[in-house]
């Protein structure tokens, strides 16, 4: 139907965005139903030996929060450093910062929801993937707006 170099780079940079969508649902995906089966796990009381705002070196106006518990199960103690699924290195305000890790101070007592099949794999936060609709919602909007931003340009150029 068309045979042009501009088709063919339009409908490469199309199936590139595409792709680009799709990772993004499966990994909002993965994150919601994560945080969906987490609401359903076992609790026991943890101990944060880390809590820390890390301001970012391009922009001194958003930090990252750090942050690790110990919490033991079966008498075996484990630690990590999830406190929600797919906040683990994302950038906020340092005042939104700020106030996670004072929710969450260094030495204080914490209730960890753990799963119950891996006792290693747990979390502060149950139940709770904000950036996983962010990622469900940005990639399906890429993957409908993308491929047809291209198309019309398409037919804009082969119309002028």
């Amino acid at each position: 139907m068309y045979d042009d170099k501009l088709y063919d780079n339009m409908k490469a940079l199309s199936l590139l965005i595409l792709a680009l969508s799709l990772v993004m649902i499966s990994y909002g995906s993965y994150l919601v139903i994560r945080a969906q089966q987490s609401a359903s796990w076992p609790t026991t009381a943890g101990k944060i030996t880390q809590s820390e705002v890390v301001i970012s070196a391009e922009d001194k106006n958003s930090a990252t929060f750090r942050i690790a518990y110990e919490f033991v199960v079966n008498q075996i103690g484990y630690t990590s450093d999830v406190y929600r699924f797919g906040a683990k290195g994302q950038y906020s305000s340092i005042s939104n910062t700020k106030a996670k890790q004072a929710q969450y101070p260094k030495g204080g007592d914490v209730v960890v929801a753990y799963n119950p099949g891996n006792p290693a794999d747990a979390v502060l936060e149950p139940g709770s993937a904000s950036h996983g609709y962010l990622f469900l919602v940005l990639g399906i909007g890429i993957g409908i707006l993308g491929p047809l931003f291209f198309r019309i340009k398409y037919w804009l150029l082969k119309k002028s």
